[in-house]
């Protein structure tokens, strides 16, 4: 009987104290992953104001560039057109005023590395991916061609024409691009803002 009573007396207090050890554990877990989720949270908020930011950048590098290039562009055109580039010399002239754009991918490299983009949705992910993409096309583009144009192999007497009309397909196209990138970068920062608004 005695060792009933002892039972009776512990039992209640041995169940409150698990109880109270099983809900401190479950407070502290809770707070841990409210903790994680803000953390997360900041770092995907910093993560988007870094894209909107460079994106802004990038947009405004390219099309600061553009008059000029469409310029060089309708020059070479107008030239090739009357025969009128009658030297290497004045050829490479023209051609090396042209330098690529260099376009920063930091914000993207950034994200990346701290994991940010898997904490972000997927339209926002993928309109991000798909702007970096064209952006490094471009920058692959623009300098392959550039170093191509202006290999000596490309600047002889007998080659001349030849690598003036390369010059004007290869700025057509670098135009084109950068028409293209304008338009994404648009759509991109629209996106990520919206994403910034919705604390997403």
């Amino acid at each position: 009987m005695a060792h009933k009573n002892n039972i009776a007396e512990w039992l209640p207090r041995v169940l409150f104290e698990s109880f109270l050890i099983t809900v401190s554990i479950l407070v502290a877990l809770a707070l841990d992953e409210w903790r994680e989720n803000r953390e997360d949270a900041e770092t995907v908020q910093q993560a988007l104001y870094n894209f909107v930011s460079e994106i802004q950048q990038n947009r405004a590098r390219i099309e600061d560039a553009t008059p000029f290039n469409l310029g060089l562009l309708n020059v070479l055109q107008n030239r090739y057109a009357e025969n009128d580039i009658t030297s290497v010399d004045d050829f490479v002239n023209m051609v090396e005023s042209y330098s690529p754009v260099n376009l920063q991918t930091t914000a993207w490299e950034t994200a990346i590395a701290t994991g940010s983009l898997a904490k972000m949705e997927y339209n926002l992910v993928s309109a991000l991916s798909l702007t970096y993409t064209l952006q490094s096309r471009y920058e692959a583009a623009t300098r392959s061609g550039m170093a191509e144009l202006t290999s000596a192999q490309n600047l002889s007497g007998d080659r001349l024409e030849l690598a003036v009309y390369n010059s004007i397909r290869y700025l057509t196209d670098v135009n084109r691009m950068e028409s293209e990138l304008s338009v994404i970068y648009s759509e991109a920062e629209s996106v990520a803002r919206i994403a910034v608004a919705s604390g997403s």
